[in-house]
């Protein structure tokens, strides 16, 4: 219920942030006097970015000139669209700190490379619940880090189950859709504790509490290039490297994070691209 992916972060196939100042067409050469310039932090995307300044993707690729928006890098400066003082109000706060991976198309974790974006309820709407993910800041900046070891990659690695869509994680009622989410995933009303499966077979490439809004939040790769994430979760059944079937029960519904009212919020991400999964999952 990984609000918009401002970012379901941290979502492997996904935006990947660089360790190293490399691209000169996503480098901010001149900044306006009245613009409002953001440095990218360890932990975030563009989509988390977004979220946290309730504006669209689109608009920071449009206002920098981005040619290849997933190939930003910690310390650079971006503008972010907007007015400034009120901009400014939603930057990042000396005293917090950012925790998740990045959802690397190749499967990295998300840990403290990239982020996923996620989003609220009908209670909220995934802008305001979900700062951005700095979201995924509001959805970015975390207080818990989360560990930086590397994946394990399991002796075989998983196959799909040969299903022509993915599973619905749990049955309820969508109470925020894609659209509304800005672009992120979809929130699902569910009674607390009520059982959270897998939409498909892979393997779990995150699972903490380190994406601020989002909660408890499980991330996993599929092998046909997807990752879903799963949020505000009560519990959480499975551990970073958990190879897991489609079906099988990966945690619980809750409302953790930045939502009032139990619910799960479902992304799916293909590379660095948020997509609606509606479309995606089985009747």
């Amino acid at each position: 219920m990984m609000p918009a992916a401002q970012p379901l972060s941290p979502v492997p196939a996904t935006t990947q942030l660089a360790s190293a100042p490399a691209p000169q067409s996503n480098t901010l050469v001149s900044v306006p006097s009245d613009a409002y310039v953001h440095v990218i932090e360890s932990g975030e995307s563009l989509y988390t970015v977004a979220r946290r300044y309730n504006v669209t993707a689109q608009a920071i690729i449009q206002a920098n000139g981005f040619s290849s928006p997933d190939k930003i890098f910690v310390g650079q400066k971006i503008v972010i669209p907007g007015k400034a003082s009120t901009l400014a109000a939603l930057g990042p706060k000396p005293s917090a700190s950012q925790a998740v991976d990045t959802l690397a198309p190749a499967a990295q974790p998300l840990a403290k490379p990239t982020a996923v974006a996620s989003l609220d309820t009908q209670a909220k709407t995934p802008a305001a619940t979900v700062k951005p993910l700095a979201p995924v800041s509001d959805a970015a900046p975390a207080a818990p880090v989360a560990e930086a070891k590397p994946l394990e990659q399991p002796k075989s690695e998983p196959v799909l189950s040969g299903a022509d869509k993915f599973r619905w994680p749990v049955s309820g009622r969508v109470i925020t859709d894609f659209a509304n989410s800005k672009g992120t995933g979809i929130n699902i009303e569910a009674p607390e504790g009520t059982a959270v499966r897998a939409a498909e077979n892979g393997q779990v490439i995150y699972a903490g509490s380190g994406v601020e809004g989002y909660g408890n939040l499980i991330l996993i790769r599929h092998p046909n290039g997807y990752v879903s994430a799963y949020a505000h979760l009560k519990d959480m059944n499975v551990a970073k490297g958990t190879v897991v079937n489609r079906g099988d029960n990966i945690g619980t519904a809750g409302k953790t994070g930045g939502v009032a009212k139990s619910q799960l919020h479902f992304e799916l991400r293909k590379g660095a691209t948020p997509v609606d999964p509606v479309p995606l999952l089985a009747s």
